[in-house]
């Protein structure tokens, strides 16, 4: 009994397979089409994917180049230097403080310009001009303009020579608006791509479905049940979604390591494959559950109004 039951089930499955493909190879050019709608929704979807976690990557990266420096007078004591250091560094906005001497500031001079001696000895150790300064970083990059303008008031102003952030804010601001469009555009562009996909995987079934209503009404008469009706419909939906993974999954890989070198070298980020490791396997894993989810919803609800239409009339 148990072995007969096993025997129907897999007579019953191997049916329904069959019936799948022959129905994905009878419409092979409508299939194919389908099929590159899906790669290009999922392709799209990865590519934007990859560039926000990029992007962050480099967010993360900047900020912890970006800092604002603050010049001090040369007439501050050095009790009222530590006094202004101590006020800083209790902002929760900041996260580190650093006191650049004048020496220090010296050394930084000659070694940014150590390919031009001339311009690096113009400064002497016994006549040096720079001042000391504070360079702050902060958690987020967005709060350098809060620490600037607290400390940009007529308390600090008789130690404070200049504040400089405005290139800093320049960069962080034009960065988060980047990231934001990114983000903005990848989630229209994805969504976008996801409905036109949804409604051509959803209309080929149909067509499908009714191409087969004959095939259909006989399996009902015989006493087929509407799960086993449903179920090729159903697997070709998923095989579309499953190639269209497979398909988006090479040709991102590929892109990847096209523009991973450029991208490496423009960002300044040597370790970026290694960060994106993980991410990418995620990315792939993502398309093969978007695209297997589309092809069954879309089937599902295909042969669901098929089914209901036959019964109300």
């Amino acid at each position: 009994m148990q072995t007969s039951g096993f025997s129907n089930l897999i007579m019953t499955v191997s049916r329904v397979l069959k019936m799948s493909f022959l129905s994905f190879w009878r419409n092979r050019l409508l299939s194919l089409a389908t099929t590159v709608i899906i790669v290009l929704a999922l392709f799209i979807i990865s590519i934007f994917s990859l560039t926000i976690v990029v992007a962050n990557k480099a967010a993360q990266t900047l900020n912890g180049k970006v800092d604002l420096t603050v010049y001090l007078k040369d007439a501050d004591t050095d009790d009222q230097v530590t006094a202004l250091q101590q006020i800083i560094e209790s902002r929760p906005e900041v996260k580190n403080v650093s006191l650049i001497s004048k020496d220090q500031a010296l050394s930084i001079w000659q070694k940014s310009h150590a390919d031009n001696s001339d311009i690096a000895n113009v400064i002497s150790q016994a006549d040096n001009p720079l001042p000391r300064s504070f360079e702050i970083k902060t958690a987020d990059p967005t709060q350098i303009e809060t620490v600037a303008n607290f400390l940009d008031n007529q308390d600090y102003a008789p130690l404070i020579q200049q504040i400089s952030y405005k290139q800093t804010k320049d960069i962080v601001d034009r960065l988060i608006r980047i990231t934001g469009f990114v983000k903005t555009l990848g989630l229209a562009l994805s969504l976008i791509f996801i409905l036109i996909s949804v409604l051509i995987v959803y209309n080929t079934l149909r067509l499908t479905i009714y191409s087969r209503s004959d095939e259909i009404e006989i399996m009902k008469l015989v006493g087929a049940s509407d799960s086993y009706v449903r179920a090729p419909f159903m697997i070709e939906g998923m095989t579309y979604g499953f190639l269209g993974a497979i398909i988006s999954s090479i040709i991102f890989f590929v892109v990847y390591r096209v523009s991973l070198p450029p991208a490496e070298s423009y960002l300044g980020i040597s370790d970026l494959s290694s960060s994106l490791s993980s991410t990418l396997w995620l990315i792939v894993a993502s398309q093969f559950i978007v695209g297997l989810l589309m092809g069954a919803i879309c089937s599902l609800v295909a042969m669901r109004q098929y089914l209901f239409g036959k019964k109300k009339k």
